[in-house]
């Protein structure tokens, strides 16, 4: 490339390195709870959870790589409405005729029929899927029992989708597993800034202490993503720039241009509904550090009607809130002493420009 970078592919959040970093509990977990039951022609799923940039995606993606044993179809649910579709699409490029049209058991017929190899189906971003098709969620995990295809079944999302699953709901599942990504540390991040340095820039062009400054400003998050993004932007403005050395000026001014918080996947974990209650909540912001529930309701009550969603249920605003606190889309404090009508939630969201998120979501809105 130049002065700077050598190869430019390790700079890229979406490399999936040889080896990957501290996830070694997490695929033995995996190993164990699916991959092996798969072996043994039995089925077996885990809902795995984490916020962006923990690692979920690149493990996925690093086992399909390494299960050459296995017929491994991973499968990105954003857009996708129901597990039919998912289900069509685990021949891969077996077959070139889609069979979304079928029931599952035709489905499944052609599936076990082309393939001989253990199946490992892996689902990214499933949130909104799990939420929006409960009965083709069940009729994924029992697929065994109903239609005698036995696979490993791997549902990755940012929240936790049981969480969002009725009691009953789960009762019918039966047995499934879940595990958890926690965020990265910052050694853990350093850690793996080191590791791409090697990869994709010439020797001695960044210090050590700019890699620590890197990482530190992204432990907050934990993201390794983050991480990524900020030394590539940094060595992309240097080697513009022409200079022989990323220093701690670009990599302030690369995280200028990043907004960690607010990612297009953890917009896509939200229904339409919930999309509403945070664009309300982002109009009421704009001249507001900070705002109460009832005037999110009230502004929320004017969106609902506009987008013809009749009237907001109280209950579904606080899960909703909720749920935007678990993505670290909006943070929320108590204002005023001991318990009762003193005291108010407040909420905001002081690391993200309300006005270019509210332009995300009509955009998403459509």
């Amino acid at each position: 490339m130049g002065r700077i970078i050598k190869v430019p592919d390790p700079l890229e959040s979406s490399f999936v390195p040889p080896q990957l970093f501290n996830r070694n509990e997490q695929i033995d977990y995996l190993m164990e709870t699916v991959v092996l039951p798969a072996k043994s022609n039995m089925s077996s799923t885990v809902f795995i959870n984490g916020q962006s940039g923990t690692g979920k995606t690149a493990t996925l993606k690093q086992l399909k790589i390494t299960l050459t044993d296995f017929h491994v179809s991973y499968q990105n649910a954003i857009g996708i409405m129901n597990f039919k579709t998912i289900a069509s699409r685990i021949l891969n490029g077996n077959l070139t005729q889609n069979y979304e049209r079928g029931g599952y058991e035709s489905i499944f017929r052609i599936v076990s029929r082309n393939i001989e190899k253990p199946i490992i189906l892996m689902v990214d971003e499933c949130l909104n899927l799990v939420k929006s098709d409960p009965d083709g969620l069940y009729q994924m995990i029992r697929a065994g029992e109903l239609y005698n295809l036995h696979m490993g079944m791997i549902l990755a999302s940012v929240d936790n989708a049981a969480l969002h699953m009725a009691s009953a709901e789960i009762r019918r599942l039966g047995l499934f597993h879940e595990i958890r990504f926690p965020k990265y540390s910052m050694e853990e991040l350093y850690a793996i800034l080191q590791d791409r340095v090697a990869r994709s820039l010439f020797p001695g062009v960044i210090s050590d202490q700019v890699l620590i400054d890197i990482a530190q400003t992204s432990a907050s998050s934990g993201s390794a993503r983050m991480a990524i993004e900020i030394l590539q932007k940094s060595a992309f403005m240097a080697e513009y720039k022409g200079d022989r050395i990323i220093n701690v000026e670009y990599v302030r001014s690369a995280v200028s241009l990043i907004n960690p918080y607010i990612t297009e996947s953890k917009l896509m974990e939200l229904d339409r509904k919930e999309l509403v209650i945070l664009l309300s909540l982002c109009q009421s912001l704009e001249d507001n550090s900070s705002i109460t529930l009832e005037t999110l309701e009230e502004q929320a009550k004017v969106n609902f009607e506009n987008y013809g969603m009749g009237i907001v249920d109280q209950s579904f605003l606080y899960r909703a809130i909720r749920h935007m606190e678990t993505l670290d889309i909006i943070s929320s404090h108590k204002q005023g002493q001991g318990k009762g009508a003193g005291v108010r939630k407040l909420l905001s969201m002081n690391d993200t420009p309300v006005g270019t998120l509210r332009e995300k979501i009509y955009e998403i809105l459509g």
